[in-house]
């Protein structure tokens, strides 16, 4: 059974109920007023008989009785139509019956019905008023009954009907009950396309939909039939927040495999690349081609520089995965910032100036600047960022310039070169894992694409941002921030300068 059929069975059994509960409440209202459970007839008469007799009735009623009483003959004589006529034209009916018979009846009463359902002869004249049905109209009586002159029972009675409603019924009874019951038909097809439109329609949308991200298809929005708020329209809200979750989870496997494909080719590649060459100089040496000294120490120091080139992307590797699974430990410590890159620019100016680059360090109100790092890991990031540059100077003057700037409650670290630079669309790609600019892999500029993903990682960990600027010709910079030591802190901690 679908939820349409028992929304609709709902509906009708609680009309049922309500309607039940409401003909048990009549009845038994009844039975608290008249002391027993009384049928529409006998409801009616009880209140026809309790209701005042107009003055005509008892006019007429005295009228009649006194001839019944002085000559009950005159009842069957013509003179008396006169006295008839003048009550009936006050909306009174007169009967005039002797024995069974019916001598006389008011035009407005039907004789079989009259003689069916008048009231028993009664001499005593002990139940002189009540109510009898003529034909589906009740009419309220008075009677008065008395002996002829030759000792035969008669009666007269002086009827008025009381009834109307039941006459009205009787005229537009058929009409009303048609009615009623269209305006419920009415009502019924109403709640049930509301329900349709509401609930049933809406649902069934929803169910299609559903279906779809079953069957993996994430793309197509979840909007259901009706815009109206409800339950439903939240349910379908939350099952669109769901869709956009798995959508996005989708896009990010789908990008990670891509990527891990990408590794996987890039691996294999720079792994490739520097064995051949290394197992093609070894060759060299065994075979005896490099003869001379000069040549066995060109060799040899190939070879030593394509393996620690492996080595450097083996470590990549290692440290990416780390802290891709948060893996990574990390060691913090307080350290004075300016001493540290100070003494970090020392040190790399020594390399750089063998391939005639210019390293300088720049600060700007840099003073007393303590942040909490792990020394080594902020290294890492430099090193990348200084690497990255270095892989794409193309200037005879080649400069690179590290700028330290100290804000309220966080220093600005600036590695700027002025080197090939990128174009925009690019930017927003170079922290992506495994991005390359250049789409061929070179063995001079190449690399596993993970040294600026690192370094993101490695700023996030430490609560700061990092981001790109550059542009295509003029040079790259690329800009970190760090937390400086909230106030208060201990000053124990340790401190130094890398």
């Amino acid at each position: 059974m679908d939820m349409r059929t028992k929304f609709l069975i709902t509906f009708l059994g609680s009309l049922f109920v309500i309607i039940c509960s409401m003909v048990a409440i009549f009845w038994l209202l009844l039975f608290a007023i008249n002391g027993q459970v009384s049928s529409p007839v006998q409801l009616y008469k009880s209140v026809a008989q309790q209701k005042q007799i107009t003055y005509d009735e008892q006019e007429a009623l005295v009228t009649f009785r006194k001839i019944a009483k002085e000559n009950p003959d005159d009842l069957m004589k013509p003179n008396i139509q006169q006295s008839i006529d003048t009550y009936e034209m006050k909306g009174l009916n007169i009967v005039i019956r002797k024995q069974d018979e019916i001598l006389y009846h008011s035009p407005d009463l039907v004789l079989k019905s009259l003689i069916v359902h008048a009231p028993k002869f009664d001499i005593e004249n002990i139940y002189t008023q009540g109510t009898i049905d003529n034909k589906g109209s009740l009419y309220r009586y008075l009677k008065f009954d008395f002996h002829f002159s030759d000792n035969e029972k008669g009666s007269v009675m002086i009827l008025k009907q009381e009834n109307s409603f039941a006459e009205f019924l009787q005229r537009w009874g058929f009409f009303i009950i048609t009615l009623i019951l269209a305006i419920a038909i009415f009502l019924v097809i109403m709640f049930n396309r509301s329900l349709n439109k509401a609930i049933i329609i809406p649902l069934r949308d929803l169910s299609i939909k559903v279906q779809q991200l079953k069957e993996g298809k994430l793309e197509g929005k979840i909007e259901i039939s009706t815009g109206k708020k409800g339950e439903v329209n939240e349910l379908a809200q939350e099952f669109e927040k769901l869709r956009e979750a798995l959508n996005r989870v989708s896009k990010e496997n789908k990008k990670y495999e891509e990527n891990r494909k990408e590794l996987l080719s890039n691996i294999s590649h720079d792994l490739k690349t520097p064995i051949t060459s290394i197992i093609g100089y070894v060759e060299g040496l065994k075979d005896g081609v490099a003869d001379t000294k000069e040549k066995q120490g060109k060799y040899l120091n190939i070879v030593y520089n394509k393996a620690r080139s492996m080595n450097f992307l083996i470590d990549d590797l290692f440290v990416f995965s780390k802290l891709d699974l948060q893996k990574l430990p990390f060691h913090f410590e307080y350290i004075d910032l300016k001493k540290f890159l100070v003494h970090f620019v020392e040190e790399y100016q020594l390399d750089l100036e063998q391939i005639n680059i210019q390293l300088t360090f720049q600060d700007v109100h840099l003073n007393k600047a303590i942040v909490r790092i792990d020394v080594q890991q902020i290294r890492r990031v430099l090193d990348n960022m200084i690497q990255n540059s270095v892989k794409h100077m193309n200037k005879n003057e080649k400069k690179i310039t590290i700028v330290a700037k100290q804000e309220v409650d966080e220093v600005i670290i600036t590695v700027q070169d002025n080197g090939a630079g990128m174009a925009e669309e690019n930017l927003e790609m170079i922290f992506d894992r495994f991005y390359r600019i250049e789409s061929s892999r070179n063995s001079d500029k190449g690399g596993s694409g993970l040294g600026l993903a690192i370094a993101r990682q490695i700023i996030l960990e430490h609560g700061g941002i990092i981001k790109a600027d550059s542009k295509l010709g003029e040079g790259t910079s690329i800009t970190f921030t760090l937390p400086l030591k909230e106030n208060g802190h201990n000053e124990g901690n340790s401190i130094s300068g890398g």
